[in-house]
């Protein structure tokens, strides 16, 4: 495993963080292949609650959910603890754990919304290494992810 890589594959983790909470869609969709998937699934769940099949749905989705929280609250992804379950030179698997918390205008503290354990497929491509399917998997049943 190269350090270089495995240092672009952090990086390119921790760029969907900080492009989700704020609020840039057009950098958000930078993260994935030009053929990524993203799935949501509650503790326990053998189907996704929520499944987006290609970029098309994520920008339509990340849209639509960015555009109701902006001036009612802030999100923070603190993604941490990322292990590699494979690297070679095109793909990689990791497993990264992610608490997410929100913190409405009016709110003095942050609130833990939820936590759970990304697990990604990764690709190398021209412009990177780029997540190609990432699924989360909820520690605790989270209605949230649809709803807000």
């Amino acid at each position: 495993m190269s350090i270089e890589d495995r240092t672009a594959i952090i990086d390119n983790i921790y760029a969907y963080s900080y492009a989700w909470d704020g609020q840039d869609i057009e950098s958000f969709l930078k993260v994935f292949t030009d053929d990524g998937v993203w799935e949501v699934y509650a503790s326990g769940a053998t189907e996704p609650e929520l499944r987006l099949p290609n970029p098309a749905a994520i920008r339509a989705w990340g849209t639509e959910r960015l555009g109701r929280r902006k001036g009612k609250f802030v999100s923070r992804h603190f993604q941490t603890n990322t292990v590699f379950d494979h690297l070679d030179a095109n793909s990689a698997r990791t497993r990264t754990m992610v608490l997410v918390s929100h913190q409405g205008i009016d709110d003095a503290a942050p609130k833990p919304m939820l936590m759970g354990v990304y697990y990604d497929e990764h690709r190398r491509t021209a412009q990177g290494w780029r997540i190609r399917h990432r699924v989360v998997r909820h520690d605790q049943f989270s209605p949230h992810v649809t709803k807000t």
